[in-house]
């Protein structure tokens, strides 16, 4: 066939090519718009949770109404989005008091720098305390959970602003010192650590963020529980988590100011599914005032919210479930939950 020919036949047949590709395409876009369709109004399963039935809504302490604020939703999207129907719902057993405890608490208090053959502890219902000058222990007899406080000596954290090492070697002196002591739980070990870094006024005795290890005189490294499902998991006060070590340094080693360890630990195996509510639902309910809010600046009322998503609520306190809360962050440092589960299946506080 010449190039004469060829060239005859394209123009002959392409219009049909042409109209042929152009009809193919129509009938597979209709045909997939068409189960598009079909998918978005078929009748969503109905979701019964079987093991638990109701339970109660989290309990968020130290927290305010959402009553108190006007709110406008500026996200990427412009609207409230769903990101799933359900959740699971885990089980947390109630820790019981455990026999042999008194080498323990005397182990965790020697580890902290309590002189252990001149103080005696305090038993008071499942808590032991210690007191020393200048510091003070509390250990939970049930789960071994505790906190601890001391004052910082001023000279002391002059010389630790000029020793802050480097954040590996942070966080590396905080998992050892929860090692020492005996209270690393696994679902720590395999969450996340965040480093804050702190100045501590001596003067007026409080604690202060900063920026930069250059304005620091203590580092504060915060454990955050494992994600259960790779949903995220949010603490009470949201920017800190009640799981930390504040740490003090010098040339060679480190001193603990601050410790806490309020975990409580899951079964992975007791667990039921509950139906979440839809984001609209959520946003409508936040603006109704049953949002709680744990985090805003003093004065300001108005608020962006730029983002909103479902989290787990990690209790500082014991609670019976391991429960998803939405998420409402806002301008300003605003920081406010919502229970996620659908309110038929909530008991209210």
């Amino acid at each position: 066939m010449s190039l004469t020919e060829l060239s005859y036949y394209l123009r002959k047949f392409l219009p049909l090519l042409i109209i042929f590709v152009l009809f193919f395409l129509i009938i597979y876009y209709s045909a997939k718009l068409y189960f598009i369709y079909l998918e978005a109004n078929r009748p969503k399963k109905i979701i019964t949770p079987t093991v638990f039935g109701r339970i109660e809504a989290p309990i968020i302490k130290n927290s305010t109404s959402s009553a108190n604020f006007s709110f406008v939703l500026d996200n990427i999207e412009g609207r409230p989005v769903t990101t799933t129907d359900s959740a699971k719902v885990y089980f947390i057993p109630k820790p019981a008091t455990r026999f042999g405890y008194r080498e323990k608490v005397y182990l965790m208090a020697k580890t902290l720098g309590f002189d252990v053959n001149s103080v005696n502890y305090k038993l008071q219902d499942n808590f032991v305390y210690f007191q020393e000058e200048g510091k003070n222990l509390k250990i939970d007899i049930t789960n071994y959970n505790f906190t601890f406080d001391s004052l910082p000596n001023p000279e002391n954290l002059a010389n630790s602003q000029a020793n802050i090492p480097d954040e590996k070697n942070i966080i590396e002196k905080a998992t050892d010192f929860l090692r020492k002591i005996n209270r690393y739980p696994d679902e720590l070990i395999k969450g996340t650590t965040n480093i804050i870094y702190v100045k501590y006024n001596s003067v007026f005795e409080t604690y202060t963020n900063v920026n930069s290890p250059k304005e620091a005189n203590l580092v504060e490294v915060d454990f955050f529980r494992q994600y259960p499902d790779e949903v995220p998991v949010v603490s009470p006060k949201f920017f800190n988590s009640q799981n930390y070590v504040v740490l003090m340094f010098d040339q060679n080693d480190y001193k603990v100011v601050k410790a806490q360890i309020a975990h409580f630990e899951k079964s992975d195996s007791q667990y039921d599914i509950y139906p979440v509510k839809s984001a609209d639902l959520a946003w409508e309910e936040f603006l109704q005032g049953k949002g709680k809010v744990v985090a805003a600046t003093i004065g300001k009322k108005n608020i962006t919210i730029k983002d909103m998503y479902i989290a787990y609520y990690d209790s500082d306190e014991y609670q019976s479930f391991l429960q998803p809360v939405y998420v409402f962050l806002g301008e300003d440092n605003f920081v406010a939950y919502l229970p996620a589960i659908t309110s038929s299946w909530l008991i209210e506080n």
